[in-house]
């Protein structure tokens, strides 16, 4: 109850600058959340069934598990020459790659920039306060520290911001390294003879 009280006194004597900022910092907040928890899910199923794809190329078994993530790609460009092949491979790989890295820059901004948002907002603040308390009595510890702490809500909503926007990327990038280096090496043995017979009889 007493922390329901101390929220609503703190946005009641905020500033308008300062609320405003908390609700962009919150806004930012639920979108990261939201980058990371679709790419994470996304990213899990593409590595998945690369590994799938992989597991059944290494058993000599059909290839018939196209559904991975440059499976299509390779069906569609495997018509002419090898050189011809492998550029428009190679481009439908780089074509993947920057439709799966989309979002993650956003989330890169969002873990770079909420900080100095709310050091703005507290800075802010603190000068709205100490403006208010200007024209009143002389200053004392008491007067400063309840306006001072009431501003540093807008450093830590960006900290609440930041946090798992960077650390979510790292995991992101890393996990997206993960999923197109099984990509990649599942393409070698789509193009190669041993596991690709029929499309070599097909280029003959």
């Amino acid at each position: 109850m007493n922390e329901t009280l101390s929220w609503m006194a703190w946005w009641v004597h905020a500033d308008g600058v300062v609320k405003g900022i908390f609700v962009i910092l919150i806004g930012l907040s639920l979108a990261g959340w939201t980058i990371i928890l679709h790419k994470w899910s996304r990213f899990q199923r593409l590595l998945n069934r690369e590994r799938r794809l992989r597991t059944a190329l290494e058993s000599g078994q059909e290839r018939g598990d196209q559904n991975s993530l440059l499976g299509d790609a390779t069906h569609t460009h495997l018509a002419g020459s090898d050189s011809l092949r492998q550029a428009r491979v190679a481009q439908a790989v780089r074509e993947q790659r920057v439709e799966l890295e989309s979002g993650l820059t956003f989330l890169a901004s969002i873990g770079v920039s909420t900080p100095f948002i709310g050091l703005l907002g507290t800075v802010w603040g603190i000068m709205h306060a100490l403006a208010g308390l200007g024209h009143g009595a002389a200053l004392s510890l008491d007067l400063v520290a309840g306006p001072v702490a009431e501003a540093l809500v807008a450093t830590a909503a960006g900290l609440f911001a930041a946090i798992p926007a960077a650390v979510g990327y790292n995991m992101l990038i890393r996990r997206l390294r993960r999923v197109m280096t099984l990509a990649e090496g599942n393409l070698l043995r789509l193009m190669t003879p041993e596991s690709g017979g029929s499309h070599g009889r097909m280029d003959a």
